[in-house]
C-alpha cells in the first residue's frame, strides 16, 4: 500500500469494501465546515471509482462514507474502512481534512474496492510548509499556484510561502517592479482564500534587509544601498544575488521597509510574517562601515532585525527570519521578540546538525529548512534532496523544532521547472508529518504511483538516475558568460576550464538511456499525467545540449549544428515555461542561449 506521508498506525483487516452507485457522502452535523474536503473527495470518487456519490448532511447508512469532526485543535484523525462503509473522524476540521486526503490516496490505488483497514494518524511537526521562489526569474501564474496548493494539500502540508523581493505591485515603490511582471493584490488575496479552504496558511515572505537589488538599484532608492555605486549596478543574474543590502545607518531605510511591510501584510490572513533578512553580504562594507565598526557586526545586524521584528510584532503577527547570520551570533537572539521564529536552513546532502543544535541551545524557536535541490539545474537532484530533507527533519525532531519548511529556489534566472520539484515537495511533506524513515527506492516508487499515477512505479527512479549528469552546470555557464563579458563578480574566472569531454559524453549516454525509456511510461500512467514524460524528455535534451555547448566553448570549437540544436531546444523550453509562469524573466534564458549560439558560430 502506497501512502505518503506514512500514517502513524495502520492495521489491515480481512475483507474489502466495495463502493456502489448507492454510496452517499455524508457530513455529520459537526463537519459542516468540511465542504472543500467533501468536494475534493466527491471528485475523486467519480474519477477513480466511477461513483457519483450524493453529498448530504445527516446520518450515514451502511455503504456510505461518513465524515465527522471533533471540536479540538489537533490535526489527528482516524479512518476506518469496513465491509459496512467508510468512516473518517478528525480531531478538528483540519484533522478531518487530512483524513480525507488519505482516503483520496487509497482511491487512486484501489478504485471502488478498498481493503478493510484502520488508520490512526497525527503529525510530528505542527508546521509543515513549502517555500516557492517567485522572484529570481519566474513569476508564476495564479492557476499554477493553485495547482501547487492542491498538491500541498494532498500530502498534508499546512503552510505555503512565496518568496518575494520585487515581484509584487507595491504602490509605495512602483519603480521597483515596473520593468517586469509582478503579482497583484487580487492574485495574492485569491490564492490566500484558496489555500485557507485547504487548511494551508499562506504566510507572507518579503525581503526587507538583504536581497533588495531591484529596489536599491532604482534612481529613487539607490541612496539607501550599502554600496555607493547603486543606481548603475549591472542587473545580471549573479550580481543581483550578491549585492543587495540596505544601508541601515540611514534612518530612511527602516522607514521605507516599514512602509512596504505594512502594505504587504493586509493581503494575508496569516498571523505570521517572514522578513527574510538573510545573506546581507555587503553589510558594513560601504556607507555603513563606520557605524558597524563602532558596535561590531553581530550587534549591528541584530539591531536592525530587532527593529523589523518589532514592526511585525506590533502589527499583531509573529516574525520569522532566515537564520544564516544569527547562528553565528546566537547570544543576540535574546534581543528579539520571544516568539520570533528562526528559519534554520541547510541544503547539503551531508548537512550536519551543528546549526540546529546551536540554535536550540540558545533557546531559539526554529523551523528546520531543507531544500528540493533544483536550483541552478534543469532537473532536480532527487537523491540529494532525499538525503538533505531526511537529515534536517531528524535534526528537527532531535532538537524540538516546531516546523519543517522545505524550500525551492530559482537562482540565476529560475531555469528549473517548478513542476520537477514535486518529488522533493512530497519528501518534505512526509518527513514533516511522519517520523518513519523510508528507503529511497521505496520513496521513488510511492511517489511514482501516487503523484504521477504510474502503475509501473518507475518514473521517479528514472529521474533520480539523472543526478550528476549535468557535467556542465547552469552556474558554470552563467559565470563563464559574465567572465567573457568582463563583468564577473566575486573572482569567478573561466568556469569551463577543466571540463572533461569523456565525462560529458558518458553522462549524455546515461541521459539518452533514460530519455528512450520515458515515452514507454505513458502507457502505465493515467491520462491526466501523460504530459509529464514529454516534459522530462525536453529536460533530458536540455542537459545534453548544454553539456555539449560547454564542451565546445571550452575547446573554442565552431559548431553551427549544435547552435541550431540549442535554439530548437529553447523554442520548446519557452513553451514549457509559459505553461506555469508568466513571461517574466524568460528573456534572461533567451539571452543566455543566443549568446552561446553566437559563440558556437564564431570560433
Amino acid at each position: 500500500m502506497h501512502l505518503l506521508p506514512r500514517p502513524k498506525e495502520l492495521h489491515r483487516s480481512e475483507g474489502f469494501f466495495s463502493l456502489t452507485y448507492t454510496a452517499r457522502l455524508v457530513l455529520s452535523p459537526t463537519a459542516r465546515q468540511a465542504m472543500t474536503a467533501a468536494r475534493l473527495l466527491k471528485s475523486d470518487l467519480e474519477r477513480f471509482a466511477g461513483i457519483r456519490a450524493e453529498l448530504l448532511c445527516g446520518t450515514a447508512a451502511a455503504g456510505d462514507i461518513l465524515l465527522s469532526a471533533g471540536s479540538g485543535e489537533g490535526e489527528g484523525y482516524s479512518l476506518t474502512v469496513s465491509e459496512a462503509g467508510i468512516r473518517i473522524e478528525g480531531n478538528s476540521d483540519a484533522g478531518l481534512f487530512y483524513g480525507v486526503q488519505t482516503l483520496r490516496q487509497l482511491l487512486r490505488q484501489h478504485g471502488a474496492v478498498l481493503p478493510c483497514l484502520t488508520i490512526r494518524d497525527e503529525p510530528v511537526f505542527a508546521h509543515r510548509g513549502f517555500y516557492h521562489d517567485c522572484t529570481r526569474g519566474r513569476t508564476p501564474t495564479l492557476s499554477w499556484l493553485k495547482q501547487l496548493a492542491d498538491e500541498a494539500a494532498l500530502y498534508k502540508l499546512n503552510q505555503l510561502q512565496l518568496y518575494v523581493e520585487h515581484t509584487y505591485c507595491f504602490e509605495a515603490a512602483t519603480e521597483m517592479w515596473s520593468a517586469g511582471e509582478a503579482l497583484t493584490a487580487q492574485e495574492i488575496m485569491e490564492l490566500d482564500e484558496y489555500c485557507a479552504q485547504r487548511h494551508i496558511e499562506l504566510v507572507p515572505s518579503l525581503s526587507s534587509f538583504g536581497h533588495l537589488f531591484e529596489l536599491l538599484n532604482t534612481k529613487t532608492w539607490c541612496r539607501l544601498c550599502e554600496l555607493p555605486e547603486a543606481g548603475s549596478m549591472p542587473s545580471t543574474m549573479p550580481y543581483r544575488m550578491a549585492h543587495h543590502t540596505l544601508d541601515i545607518s540611514n534612518p530612511e531605510a527602516l522607514s521605507l521597509v516599514e512602509k512596504l511591510l505594512k502594505e504587504f501584510m493586509p493581503l494575508f490572513r496569516s498571523r505570521r510574517f517572514n522578513i527574510c533578512a538573510d545573506e546581507t553580504f555587503d553589510l558594513g562594507k560601504g556607507r555603513g562601515k563606520a557605524a558597524m565598526e563602532a558596535v561590531g557586526e553581530g550587534t549591528y545586524y541584530i539591531g536592525f532585525v530587532e527593529k523589523l521584528c518589532r514592526i511585525i510584532s506590533e502589527s499583531g503577527r509573529q516574525p520569522m527570519f532566515w537564520g544564516d547570520i544569527v547562528v553565528m551570533h546566537p547570544e543576540a537572539l535574546t534581543r528579539l521578540p520571544e516568539d520570533s521564529i528562526c528559519l534554520n536552513w541547510g541544503y547539503s546532502p551531508n548537512v550536519e546538525e551543528t546549526s540546529t543544535r546551536l540554535l536550540a541551545q540558545a533557546g531559539a524557536v526554529q523551523y528546520v529548512c531543507p531544500g528540493v535541490s533544483g536550483w541552478n539545474r534543469i532537473m532536480n537532484r532527487i537523491p540529494d534532496s532525499y538525503e538533505n530533507i531526511s537529515r534536517m527533519a531528524a535534526y528537527g525532531r532531535r532538537y524540538s523544532a516546531i516546523g519543517l519548511l522545505n524550500t525551492d529556489w530559482g537562482d540565476y534566472g529560475h531555469i528549473n521547472d517548478p513542476r520537477f520539484s514535486l518529488p522533493g515537495m512530497i519528501m518534505g511533506a512526509h518527513f514533516g508529518w511522519s517520523a518513519e524513515e523510508l528507503p529511497f527506492e521505496r520513496f521513488c516508487e510511492d511517489i511514482s504511483r501516487l503523484a504521477y499515477l504510474d502503475a509501473s512505479g518507475r518514473c521517479v527512479g528514472l529521474l533520480a538516475s539523472l543526478q550528476s549528469t549535468d557535467v556542465c552546470s547552469w552556474w558554470q555557464l552563467v559565470q563563464y558568460r559574465e567572465h567573457a563579458l568582463g563583468r564577473a563578480d566575486e573572482g569567478h574566472g573561466d568556469t569551463l576550464a577543466g571540463l572533461d569531454s569523456a565525462a560529458i559524453h558518458a553522462a549524455n549516454e546515461r541521459i539518452g538511456k533514460v530519455e528512450r525509456e520515458l515515452p514507454g511510461l505513458a502507457a502505465h500512467m493515467a491520462p491526466s499525467a501523460r504530459c509529464m514524460p514529454g516534459l522530462w524528455q525536453l529536460a533530458c535534451e536540455g542537459i545534453k545540449v548544454w553539456n555539449l555547448v560547454g564542451e565546445a566553448v571550452h575547446l573554442c570549437r565552431r559548431d553551427a549544428a549544435l547552435a541550431e540544436r540549442l535554439e530548437r531546444w529553447l523554442r520548446h523550453y519557452e513553451q514549457q515555461w509559459r505553461q506555469v509562469s508568466k513571461p517574466s524573466e524568460l528573456w534572461r534564458i533567451r539571452e543566455m542561449t543566443r549568446w552561446y549560439a553566437e559563440q558556437l558560430r564564431t570560433f
